[in-house]
């Protein structure tokens, strides 16, 4: 087990709406690969079919996803990486993607960026007052 100290922040899912859908915690180690597989595994689970996933380094991240045990599954599924417009990769962009809606793919950003001033307030507190 962990020790409650050696969570290094928070990883995410929002939707189009930018209602957190699935979150996680990330143990000592920043942003690794593990968090988005399994968050993508977790869509796979619930969303099945046809959907799609906005990440700003998508077009790095799908060959990752391509190349793990997820890959087939992905492929079946027809589940789609985007990345968003923010980003400005062309090739990766929600709106030449059919069945994107107006998506601009950077829901978690927005709600990171509206969580600035709670994380100012809440980093030095322990953690029974963080819960």
């Amino acid at each position: 087990m962990f020790a409650v100290s050696d969570v290094s922040g928070i990883f995410i899912a929002a939707c189009q709406h930018q209602f957190i859908l699935l979150a996680c915690d990330m143990i000592k180690s920043g942003e690794l690969a593990k968090y988005p597989l399994e968050i993508v595994n977790k869509l796979l689970t619930i969303y099945g079919k046809n959907g799609g996933c906005a990440y700003n380094i998508s077009c790095i991240f799908a060959k990752t996803l391509g190349n793990s045990s997820l890959g087939p599954r992905t492929s079946a599924l027809n589940f789609q990486m985007m990345v968003g417009v923010f980003h400005g990769h062309i090739d990766w962009h929600p709106m030449y993607i059919k069945g994107t809606g107006h998506t601009e793919g950077e829901g978690c950003e927005h709600i990171y960026s509206s969580s600035n001033k709670l994380a100012q307030s809440t980093q030095h507190a322990t953690t029974f007052h963080q819960g």
